[in-house]
């Protein structure tokens, strides 16, 4: 089948190139990917299997699930950016401006709902011609490549959604965080159910991954507002001893 990452995000990207007002990229890389992202809850017992492949999924799981999920993505990426490096021609810091980015909701929702729509059309290209997948693993890898490329080189993030936001940058404790995080994650799923299948644990351990940098800005975002505590003590304390 079509890799969940990168097949399916390379697949709707472009479609922010062509149109930036149109779509809202976290929206369509997050839709493309949700349908497989029900696989994470493989023996649960909970009905999300075939459903978030089928045409009432993309309203009953992709869609609340992208949403939930792009909320956060904006919320950390100010701090996920600041942390990681230039990139070169790839322009990573730039990637904080998503945090600045608030798109009307209807550019939301549509994005969402193409990108799950698009999983579902090379799902069901796959089963017609099964050859076919082995392109789109090529195809995946080069156009994710290739559209990110551009959009660095370009410097379009800032020139969407403006600059990034200033972060106070605590290197030590965000990768300490987000390693022992993931790495705590990734350990357990070779022990859930359904951890023989591929696409199973595969999805999961994406899914670890995404819990450390979802855990490691939520780190340093404590560890500032704890030391913007402290200053605020220390001022009261000495106005009033003035």
């Amino acid at each position: 089948m079509p890799l969940t990452f990168p097949t399916h995000p390379a697949a709707v990207l472009p479609l922010k190139l062509w149109r930036p007002r149109w779509f809202d990229e976290i929206a369509l890389v997050i839709g493309a990917m949700a349908p497989d992202l029900a696989y994470t809850l493989d023996g649960s017992g909970l009905p999300v299997w075939p459903l978030s492949h089928q045409v009432a999924g993309l309203v009953l799981w992709c869609l609340p699930v992208t949403l939930a999920a792009a909320w956060l993505v904006r919320r950390v990426t100010p701090v996920v950016a600041a942390h990681l490096p230039a990139g070169g021609p790839f322009a990573l810091t730039d990637y904080g401006a998503l945090g600045r980015h608030r798109p009307h909701p209807v550019v939301v929702l549509t994005s969402a709902l193409l990108g799950a729509a698009s999983h579902l059309a090379l799902d069901r290209l796959e089963t017609v011609v099964p050859p076919s997948v082995y392109v789109m693993h090529v195809l995946g890898f080069a156009g994710l490549l290739g559209t990110v490329t551009v959009i660095g080189r370009r410097r379009l993030l800032r020139a969407w959604h403006g600059d990034p936001p200033v972060v106070r940058r605590r290197p030590a404790l965000f990768w300490t965080v987000g390693a022992v995080v993931t790495g705590g994650a990734a350990a357990v799923v070779p022990f859930l159910p359904g951890a023989a299948l591929g696409h199973t644990t595969g999805t999961r351990l994406l899914c670890a991954v995404a819990a450390g940098l979802l855990a490691a800005p939520a780190a340093v975002s404590v560890a500032g507002l704890r030391a913007r505590l402290r200053r605020f003590s220390r001022a009261t304390a000495d106005g009033g001893g003035q």
